[in-house]
């Protein structure tokens, strides 16, 4: 297992535009055989957090998205999911110890889970951080058999906790706009010039985003992959721009595409190198598309002054 997965880094330069994508640099392919292009900001490290975390500064992650194991025996290519009961909680509680102090005072943490151990998490995080959401989500999982001795469970837990009441947040970025009827129906005087109601509404509690199924074309081969839609609303939220997230457990990639495509800073672990391949692939894709949509933004207004 290599240590660092992409390797070589070099720390920018100190008051360099760090969240900046360096992939806009150049649009040219790569060569063959070569590692696809990962910005400079955006950190995927094929290591171990728990062994590891002591190499991060403490105080410097403004936000942590953190899509653990869940205890219930998944295959990721190793034994990292063979843990159930007290053994999956200490190990729980471990790395949490470990994760709570790289945030920064204005900090927060999003952390998925599943029904079965989520109130002995979230107990334990509200012991070392301020519960600021219970966040209900909602797979969209079609009806089709399943269990006959309880209701069907077709969500994840998401625990969202900050370091201080002084936590980061901003809502206009992650805003849900109001269709055309909505609107027409708040059209009364009293909601002229209501800032909220062209902006949109506040997202609840409850995210209804579809699973990523075998045929979605986000999809890659990863068992739990997560829908960028609901990392990404996380990131625009809870991080401010240019500011740098942690995911201990980093899969397929989704926080940092989601963090190449909204320019801020990345830092992630994953012990499986395969899926660390598919996190390069997916950066340097995010980051080639965005570089190209910058170019093209940049053309118009030129062009259309001519």
């Amino acid at each position: 297992m290599r240590d660092e997965f992409d390797e070589p880094q070099v720390p920018a330069p100190e008051g360099a535009l760090t969240g900046t994508v360096a992939a806009e640099t150049s649009a040219a392919p790569p060569l063959a055989g070569a590692l696809p292009v990962v910005p400079d900001a955006i950190r995927l490290l094929n290591r171990d957090f728990l062994t590891d975390a002591a190499n991060l500064p403490d105080a410097s992650i403004d936000l942590i998205v953190a899509d653990p194991p869940y205890g219930l025996g998944k295959d990721y290519g190793n034994d990292s999911d063979m843990r159930s009961g007290e053994d999956f909680l200490a190990w729980t509680y471990e790395w949490l110890e470990l994760a709570i102090p790289k945030l920064k005072p204005s900090g927060s943490l999003y952390v998925f889970c599943t029904w079965q151990y989520a109130p002995e998490i979230f107990v334990f995080l509200k012991t070392k951080l301020t519960m600021i959401n219970e966040i209900v989500w909602d797979r969209r999982v079609p009806s089709m058999g399943g269990t006959t001795r309880r209701f069907t469970s077709v969500h994840d837990n998401i625990g969202f906790f900050a370091v201080s009441r002084n936590y980061y947040f901003d809502l206009d970025p992650v805003r849900i706009p109001y269709d055309a009827v909505t609107k027409k129906a708040r059209s009364r005087k009293i909601f002229e010039g209501s800032r909220w109601l062209e902006l949109g509404y506040n997202p609840k509690d409850v995210w209804s985003v579809s699973r990523l199924h075998r045929q979605h074309a986000e999809r890659v081969d990863h068992p739990t992959q997560k829908p960028l839609e609901i990392v990404e609303r996380m990131v625009l939220a809870s991080c401010p721009p240019g500011g740098r997230v942690l995911d201990p457990f980093m899969g397929s990639g989704t926080t940092a595409v989601a963090c190449a495509r909204q320019k801020r800073e990345f830092v992630g672990y994953e012990i499986n190198e395969s899926y660390c391949a598919i996190a390069r692939e997916r950066v340097s894709a995010a980051a080639a598309a965005s570089a190209a949509a910058a170019s093209a933004s940049a053309v118009q207004p030129a062009a259309a002054g001519a």
